[in-house]
């Protein structure tokens, strides 16, 4: 049995290795707990423990705590990747069997590109489809009925580009823009059949003097004939934008306000992307889907539960009919950590070019996570991690990260650059030291290793390491990673010195040493690096930098996973994540 002090380090070890290098103390507490509880009975001991040993573990690079690890538990790596090969099943669909045939459909509005956020309502219905054998349909949801929502025409094409990024496959394309005569005979028939009327209400007065009221307005008492005379009104331009609206006949005393006679179609003049102006009556979201759900023959609707007015009223459109109804399945509200996703203020930032388009990493669209080297199977797991759970959940990007992380880990390639790079002259380093050979890959040897020249002046070294830890390493044994240790002496004025101390890890870890990056002096190449919040970080990057290929996606160490966008004088990258 491992003692404290060896097994805290190592659920930390795990713990920084699980998220790229770093372990949280409050993530460590739990598991020792529950690998002891005897901890219970000194949690002060045991906190104190833990930020020790974090710290430790913190300072070494991801490979140095993969080895020891290894070195404490051989079996550990594999118990690890076992936990993350154990994929959950899903739930099966519900009555799933007393339907011919499996099918779904994704409703997107083409205000903008999917991203992060409705990648879960995609992901979802395409596993269901892929598990059923079942047919999945795409249905651009471009009725105008929404007066706030405008209609991005790049949508249609960035739309299925997300789709196929994520390897979703689906069967046929509908756009709701080319069935409003469908809608219209519908709207026709339930004013015939008294299940609807034409309201000519003021839109404030109806809502203050009926819905609120519990009462009903004038116009529901209309005969058919009637309605029908102002359904053509409403067609041939006699009415104005909000002169009248179609409501479905519900129940004015129904508890739930939202549901008293709900407005099914209303005017809206603007010109359609697809249509133009041929049509002004516009269907609102429950009456297109009541007609389109029977029409499609849609077996399983899955969608968030902020949706679930809108199933009761497609409920109400099916019993007019007497049509089998598909199963409608809710999942809770998915909350992104740190993220307020918004695509109305996204794309208005892409329209004015505060945003570089949609590829833009602060608009979290598919584009945009795509061009960062997120790989489309760590989006897919980890939404499908979730599940169809009706339970409101934070989602933390980090849950991608993690999955994506164990993808390009193996083909990103290592290299050393500093950002905010101060010169540190060396003094008293040994004269054989002229160069450095770190491998290209730790986990690879067969790829080889980097060279890295040293720079000599007066028997003096002379690097470039980051302003930061020349500053708060004054004084400290500091090791520069695959090279030798030295003795932070001082710093000032932009430069640093330093003094010869040892050669090897080993000696190191007897100082504690921290591990940081460092670049030659001469034959540093610059880089500039686009990060998430769409700022740039400018740095200096190790000669053999230059080998990079446009799109590879390499591991700046012990700062982050990049993407290479352009390759000139300067080398540009995009952040992947730490």
């Amino acid at each position: 049995m491992l003692d404290d002090r060896i097994l805290i380090e190592k659920l930390a070890l795990l713990n920084a290795i699980k998220y790229g290098g770093k372990a949280n103390p409050k993530s460590i507490i739990g598991s020792a707990i529950k690998a002891n509880p005897e901890f219970k009975k000194k949690i002060k001991e045991l906190q104190q423990m833990i930020q020790e040993i974090v710290e430790k573990v913190n300072s070494m690079s991801l490979e140095e705590q993969k080895k020891r690890l290894l070195e404490i538990d051989p079996n550990a790596l594999e118990e690890q990747q076992k936990k993350k090969d154990e994929k959950k099943e899903l739930p099966p669909l519900p009555e799933a069997d007393k339907y011919d045939k499996i099918v779904l459909r994704l409703a997107p509005y083409p205000s903008g590109p999917l991203h992060i956020g409705n990648s879960r309502m995609v992901v979802l219905n395409d596993y269901y489809a892929k598990r059923y054998k079942g047919e999945l349909y795409l249905v651009f949801d471009d009725t105008i009925g929404s007066e706030t929502k405008l209609i991005d025409p790049e949508a249609y094409d960035m739309i299925p580009e997300g789709l196929e990024y994520l390897g979703v496959k689906w069967h046929k394309t509908y756009y709701k823009s080319d069935r409003l005569d469908i809608f219209y005979k519908y709207a026709r028939d339930t004013l015939e059949k008294g299940e609807t009327y034409v309201c000519t209400c003021d839109g404030k007065e109806w809502r203050e003097k009926y819905k609120m009221q519990k009462k009903a307005c004038p116009c529901r008492d209309l005969s058919i004939e009637e309605n029908l005379e102002r359904w053509e009104k409403m067609l041939d331009g006699t009415y104005p934008e909000r002169g009248a609206v179609v409501r479905l006949k519900t129940d004015m005393a129904h508890p739930d306000p939202a549901l008293r006679d709900p407005v099914m179609l209303r005017i809206s003049e603007k010109e359609h992307p697809r249509v133009g102006t041929k049509y002004r009556v516009w269907p609102l979201l429950e009456f297109s889907w009541g007609i389109d759900d029977h029409e499609f023959g849609i077996s399983h609707i899955i969608r968030g539960k902020d949706l679930r007015k809108e199933g009761i009223i497609e409920n109400m459109i099916w019993d007019i009919y007497g049509w089998k109804k598909p199963q409608i399945i809710l999942y809770g509200r998915m909350r992104i950590k740190d993220l307020s996703l918004s695509k109305s203020k996204s794309a208005e930032k892409v329209r004015t070019g505060e945003y570089q388009g949609w590829s833009d990493p602060r608009t979290w669209s598919l584009q945009s996570l795509k061009r960062r080297g997120i790989k489309p199977e760590a989006i897919r797991q980890a939404l499908l991690d979730i599940g169809l759970s009706a339970v409101d959940v934070t989602f933390s990007p980090e849950q991608i990260y993690s999955i994506n992380r164990a993808l390009i880990d193996p083909v990103a390639n290592r290299y050393f650059m500093v950002h905010d790079p101060v010169e540190l002259k060396i003094i008293g380093a040994p004269e054989d030291i002229v160069e450095s050979h770190p491998p290209i890959h730790p986990d690879f040897p067969e790829r080889g290793t980097r060279t890295i020249p040293l720079f000599r002046e007066n028997a003096d070294l002379f690097i470039n390491i980051q302003r930061r830890d020349a500053e708060k390493l004054q004084g400290k044994i500091v090791r520069l990673k695959d090279l030798m240790n030295i003795e932070l002496k001082s710093f000032s004025n932009g430069k640093g010195e330093a003094k010869y101390h040892s050669r090897t890890i080993d000696d190191a870890r007897k100082h504690n040493a921290r591990i940081i990056q460092w670049v030659p002096r001469k034959s540093a190449e610059p880089v500039k690096i686009l990060m998430v919040d769409g700022t740039y970080e400018d740095g200096i990057a190790e000669p053999d930098i230059r080998n990079v290929k446009v799109g590879d996606i390499i591991q700046f160490e012990r700062f982050a996973f990049c993407k290479v966008e352009k390759i000139e004088d300067t080398i540009e990258f995009i952040w992947t994540h730490r």
